[in-house]
Parts: structure tokens; sequence; C-alpha cells
């Protein structure tokens, strides 16, 4: 299997790990209001951040070390340069959404600081942004 495939794949369940922290986060559901009631919550969504940011630099590393034989895959150079204009969007996308989240915990906290719904804007340019960069790739894909 080619690494773009590869990288692809594990972008993917990145993806997935950050849909399930935003559903955390700002979903209006049950399980946020269990998850925010747990014992070290905001602990636990620390370390999240922290790991799918580490993950996400792994997998621009990654992106690096691809070869000419990686790329040699149909479409390869599209999906290579839709695959880094996905990780540029989904690094946006999950910075406003740690800035979005500071800003709540220091609402919380009666300690002053962005406007919670002032970020909400930015942050949802930036998520429509990233949609789009995976439509891109879905697009890509399907024409393989």
């Amino acid at each position: 299997m080619s690494n773009l495939i590869k990288l692809l794949h594990d972008t993917a369940a990145l993806r997935a790990e950050y849909q399930r922290l935003h559903q955390d986060l700002l979903g209006l559901s049950m399980r946020r209001l269990l998850f925010l009631v747990r014992p070290g919550a905001r602990q636990q969504v620390e370390a999240r951040f922290q790991h799918i940011f580490q993950r996400l630099g792994e997998l621009r590393e990654e992106m690096g070390r691809l070869t000419p034989d990686d790329l040699a895959i149909r479409r390869g150079e599209e999906l290579h340069q839709a695959l880094q204009d996905f990780h540029q969007a989904f690094g946006e996308t999950l910075g406003q959404l740690e800035r979005l989240r500071q800003a709540q915990a220091g609402q919380a906290t009666s300690t002053p600081g962005k406007d919670r719904q002032s970020l909400l804007a930015p942050y949802d340019d930036a998520l429509q942004h990233q949609r789009r960069m995976g439509a891109r790739i879905n697009d890509l894909l399907a024409d393989l």
C-alpha cells in the first residue's frame, strides 16, 4: 500500500478523534453532560488536545518523507497537495477550538477573557474550510 494512502487513512482516524472531542466540548447531548461532570474532565480534554496536536505534527512529518514512488499512484500529486491543504485547515480548526475551550474555561472560573461568542465565528469559518478541504480529498479519491 502506498504511504500516501496510509497517511490518508491515519488522517481520517485523527479527524474522527477530533470529531469526538468537538462533540464533547460543544455538542448538545447527554454525552456532553456526562463528560463534563466526570472528575478530571478538564485534564482529559487537555491531554486529548495535546495528543491530537502531536499526532498532526507526526503526520506532517510523514508527509515530508513521502517518496516519488509513494506519489506514483493515479492523482498522487493532487492527493498529496490536497492532504497538505487539509492538514493546514485541520490545524487551524483545532487551534480555534482550543482558543474557544480556553475562553470557555476562563468564563467558568470568572477570569476575564475573550467572549466565547466572538470566537464561535472564526471557529465555524475554520471548520467550514476544513470540510471543503476534506470534500476535495473525497472527490479525488472517488475518481481514482
